[in-house]
C-alpha cells in the first residue's frame, strides 16, 4: 500500500468533486424543471420581441426585490399594473412559472449543500 501526499489527496478529492458536479449538472439538465424551462424558452423565442419584454419585466422585478424600498407594496402594484396585459400571455405565464420552478431547484440544491456541510447561516437572520 502506498502513502499518498496531501497534495495528491487534495487533487483526488477535487476530481471527485468535479465528477460529482458533472453528475449533478447532468441530473439537473434531465430534470422536469429544466426540460420545462427549455421548452418554454424555445416557445417564447418563436415570437419576435417577446423575450425582450420578458427580460424587461424580470429586470424590473429583480430591481424591485433588491431595492429595499420603503414603499415596496406600492411599487409592486405599479410593476404588476404596468405588465398586467403582458403577463396574461400564456407563453409568458409558462416561461415565468418554469423559471420559478428552476430557481427553486437551484435554491434547494444550494440549501442542501449548505445544511449538510454545517455552514452557519445564522448571520442571515439579521
Amino acid at each position: 500500500m502506498t502513502d499518498i501526499t496531501m497534495d495528491e489527496q487534495v487533487k483526488n478529492e477535487g476530481l471527485n468533486i468535479e465528477a460529482a458536479l458533472e453528475q449533478l449538472v447532468t441530473a439537473m439538465k434531465n430534470s422536469e424543471e429544466y426540460v420545462r424551462f427549455r421548452r418554454a424558452e424555445a416557445k417564447v423565442a418563436e415570437f419576435s420581441g417577446l423575450q425582450q419584454r420578458i427580460d424587461e419585466f424580470r429586470g424590473s422585478w429583480y430591481a424591485l426585490q433588491s431595492s429595499g424600498a420603503p414603499d415596496l407594496f406600492g411599487q409592486i402594484d405599479e410593476v404588476e399594473e404596468k405588465y398586467m396585459d403582458f403577463r396574461e400571455n400564456p407563453y409568458v405565464q409558462e416561461f415565468l412559472a418554469a423559471e420559478l420552478a428552476l430557481c427553486r431547484m437551484f435554491q434547494q440544491v444550494n440549501w442542501t449543500i449548505m445544511q449538510n456541510l454545517d455552514f452557519d447561516t445564522g448571520f442571515l437572520q439579521g
